[in-house]
C-alpha cells in the first residue's frame, strides 16, 4: 500500500506541469487553461518548461555571468509608458503609506510619553509599537529609494 501511494505521489508532479493557454472572449473575460480550445487561437501560450531540453544559448551564459537573468520569450511585455504609469502609482502609494506611518509613529511616541509615567502601563507594548512604526518607515524609505 505504501509503495502504491509513493508511486502515485511521484507521478503527480510531472502531470501538473503543462502548457498554459490564455483566451479572451468577446466580453473581455480572460480564461487561463491547460486545454487548447479547437478553432480558437490563444492570445498567449506559456510553454511546458519540462519539454525544452535545448542547451542555453551563448547570450544566456553571458547574461547569467553578468548577474542578470534574461526574460523568457513567452513572458508578457509592457510598454515603457505603461510601466512609468505603474511606477508612478506605486511611488504615490508608498508616499501615502509613509505619511500614514509617520503620523502613527508620532501618535505612538506621544502615547508612550504620556503613559510612561502612569503606574501599570504596558511600556513594553508601547515601545514595541514605536519600534514597529520606525521599522515600517525605514522599509518604506528603502522601497522608495529603489524606484526609478
Amino acid at each position: 500500500m505504501r509503495i502504491a501511494i509513493a508511486l502515485l505521489i511521484l507521478a503527480l508532479p510531472p502531470a501538473a506541469m503543462a502548457e498554459i493557454y490564455k483566451f479572451v472572449d468577446e466580453n473581455g473575460l480572460v480564461t487561463y487553461t491547460n486545454m487548447p480550445r479547437p478553432g480558437i487561437k490563444p492570445q498567449m501560450v506559456i510553454p511546458d518548461i519540462t519539454r525544452s531540453s535545448a542547451p542555453p544559448a551563448a547570450s544566456d551564459k553571458k547574461a547569467k555571468s553578468s548577474g542578470k537573468i534574461p526574460t523568457p520569450s513567452y513572458f508578457p511585455k509592457v510598454d515603457t509608458k505603461t510601466q512609468v504609469k505603474r511606477d508612478d502609482m506605486r511611488r504615490q502609494l508608498l508616499v501615502e503609506e509613509l505619511r500614514s506611518e509617520e503620523r502613527n509613529l508620532a501618535a505612538s511616541r506621544s502615547e508612550l510619553a504620556t503613559n510612561s509615567r502612569r503606574p501599570g502601563a504596558d511600556i513594553g507594548k508601547l515601545t514595541d509599537s514605536v519600534r514597529m512604526h520606525e521599522k515600517n518607515i525605514q522599509m518604506l524609505n528603502k522601497e522608495l529609494s529603489h524606484l526609478r
